[in-house]
C-alpha cells in the first residue's frame, strides 16, 4: 500500500506520456490516386455509303466478336455491278490474250494491243471498285466487344458517314490518375499498381502504366494512363470510379516517428522530445508522408524519443512520466 502511494505522489507530479524511439527503416511507402474508369477500346462503326438500312443483325448489349455483322445496307445493285464487271474482265481477258497473239503476226497493229491493254487495266479498276462499294454495305466490329449503342433503323435512309453503332471492349479497361510533381518522378518505379472500385472495395484489379504525360495541367499535375485487366465476374464499367494505389520500392534507410508525435502543420512540423524526466519542443523537417510514420530530414537523431501521447498537457521542460515505457 506504502508503495502504490509514493507511485501516485509521483505520477500526480509529473505528466504522463506515451513515448515512440525515433529509428531508421528502408522506406518503399505509396501513394494513392483518384479516376474513373473507361473502355481501354471505344469506337463508332460508321457507314462508308450513302444507302437503306435492309437488316440489322444485333442488338444493344449484345456481345460481338471480330468482324462480326452488324448490319446490312441494300446492295442488289452494287451486286450486279460485281457481276457485269467481271464478265466485262473475263471478256477483256480473252480479247487481251487473242490480240497477243495476232500482234505477232501482224494481224492487228501495236495500237490496237495497246487499246485492249488500256481497256482491261481499266476494266480491272472497275471491278475493283465494284466489290468496293459493295463491301461498303457491310457494317461489322472491328473487335470483340459490347454493343453500346446503336443509332440507325431498319428501312432508315443514311448517308455516308453517318454513326452506326459504338462497340466498347472491356476485357480490359483504363483509368486515367493525376498525380503532382513529385509522384510522376516515380510511377515508373512501383513495383506494383493495385486498382480498386468504389462498387468493389473489397476486389483489387491488376494494372500497368501505359502513359506518363509529357506536361502537366495548370494545377502542376501529370495524367497517367493505367491500363487495367478487367474481372469477368466483377466487371469494371464506363465511369466507374476507382482508387490507383502505387507500391513504391524499398528505398534508402530514412529516420522515421510516427504520425501521432507530431504537432502543428507538416510544413512547421514540432515534436516533444524527451530528455531525461522531462521534455523539449523541438522543430523538425518533414520529407515524406506515410499512413502511420513520417520521414524526418532534419531536426532528430536516431534512437532519441518523442512524445506520441499526452503531448496536449506538456510545455517546455515539464516532467513526465512514461507509461510504455519497458
Amino acid at each position: 500500500m506504502k508503495e502504490k502511494s509514493e507511485l501516485a505522489k509521483v505520477v500526480n507530479a509529473t505528466i504522463p506520456v506515451e513515448v515512440a524511439v525515433t529509428k531508421r527503416e528502408a522506406l518503399g511507402g505509396s501513394f494513392i490516386a483518384t479516376g474513373s474508369f473507361s473502355p481501354s477500346r471505344q469506337v463508332i462503326v460508321s457507314t462508308e455509303a450513302a444507302g437503306k438500312i435492309v437488316n440489322i443483325s444485333v442488338d444493344e448489349g449484345q456481345f460481338v466478336q471480330q468482324g462480326q455483322l452488324l448490319a446490312r445496307m441494300e446492295y442488289e445493285t452494287l451486286e450486279a455491278d460485281v457481276k457485269s464487271a467481271t464478265a466485262n474482265l473475263k471478256k477483256l481477258e480473252t480479247d487481251k490474250e487473242r490480240y497477243e497473239n495476232l500482234v505477232k503476226t501482224g494481224g492487228v497493229t501495236q495500237a490496237q494491243l495497246d487499246d485492249i491493254n488500256l481497256n482491261y487495266t481499266n476494266g480491272e479498276a472497275r471491278l475493283i471498285n465494284a466489290k468496293e462499294r459493295l463491301k461498303d454495305t457491310y457494317l461489322t466490329a472491328p473487335f470483340a466487344g459490347y454493343v453500346n449503342k446503336r443509332f440507325i433503323e431498319n428501312g432508315q435512309y443514311i448517308a455516308s458517314g453517318k454513326e452506326a453503332f459504338e462497340i466498347v471492349d472491356l476485357t480490359k479497361m483504363k483509368m486515367v490518375v493525376n498525380v503532382t510533381e513529385n509522384q510522376v518522378l516515380r510511377v515508373n518505379q512501383a513495383r506494383k499498381i493495385n486498382v480498386s472500385a468504389d462498387v468493389y472495395p473489397d476486389v483489387n484489379y491488376e494494372a500497368r502504366v501505359k502513359f506518363v504525360g509529357a506536361t502537366a495541367d495548370v494545377n502542376l499535375n501529370f495524367p497517367v494512363e493505367l491500363q487495367i485487366t478487367n474481372v469477368k465476374d466483377k466487371p469494371l464499367r464506363g465511369g466507374m470510379f476507382g482508387r490507383a494505389t502505387f507500391e513504391l520500392p524499398a528505398a534508402e534507410t530514412s529516420l522515421v516517428i510516427p504520425r501521432a508525435a507530431l504537432l502543428g502543420s507538416i510544413e512547421n512540423a514540432q515534436v516533444y522530445v524527451v530528455s531525461g524526466d522531462s521534455v523539449m519542443l523541438r522543430a523538425i523537417t518533414i520529407g515524406r508522408l506515410f499512413s502511420n510514420n513520417v520521414e524526418v530530414v532534419n531536426g532528430m537523431n536516431e534512437g532519441e524519443k518523442v512524445v506520441t501521447s499526452g503531448q496536449i498537457n506538456l510545455t517546455e521542460g515539464a516532467k513526465i512520466t512514461v507509461l510504455n515505457e519497458n
